[in-house]
């Protein structure tokens, strides 16, 4: 008889608690889903070509933020959010969130990064931001408050991001 390997638990971090929410809160917003196919031959080659030359892993990460932060720039009302019930702020500014996939304590961990004006920075421009977001000081990353809200207890996360939703709704600048 062969032998069964054992199914082991492991810990499901405060950290990863606080992800699952912060995701969470963002479901209710207006999202765009859509399946499409791009030819990515040429940008991929062009990456290739630049890592022959500078040994640098250029971020295919950052070509595509670049490539969408310029896409919205030309389309703006995709980028924007209510102001209460009847208003809608445009933004001049594309802001981007993308994940990074850092070890921390030995476990894989997401975390956010926000490239913000994405619009309006070049490709290299936002890999260095991507590059430097990789192997940032875990206890310096902070975006929207995810550093105050790791004091709260885990079963106040949920409520915490509805609450921040909501103040968001009324102030759309400041969430942003």
């Amino acid at each position: 008889m062969k032998h069964q390997r054992e199914d082991h638990v492991i810990p499901y971090s405060k950290s990863r608690r606080f992800m699952r929410e912060a995701i969470r809160s963002t479901h209710h917003k207006p999202m765009m889903h859509g399946l499409l196919e791009v030819d990515v031959t040429k940008p991929r080659a062009y990456l290739r070509e630049v890592k022959a030359r500078t040994g640098e892993s250029p971020s295919f990460t950052a070509f595509i933020i670049g490539c969408l932060g310029r896409a919205v720039d030309e389309h703006r009302y995709v980028h924007a959010l209510w102001k209460g019930r009847h208003h809608l702020i445009v933004f001049s500014d594309v802001d981007v969130l993308t994940w990074i996939e850092r070890d921390i304590a030995s476990q894989p961990q997401v975390l956010p990064c926000i490239v913000r004006a994405a619009n309006r920075k070049t490709f290299r421009e936002i890999h260095d931001e991507i590059r430097a977001a990789q192997v940032q000081e875990v206890t310096k990353i902070d975006v929207g408050g995810a550093k105050e809200s790791q004091l709260l207890p885990a079963w106040l996360f949920r409520p915490y991001f509805e609450l921040a939703t909501r103040i968001g709704k009324w102030f759309p600048r400041e969430w942003k």
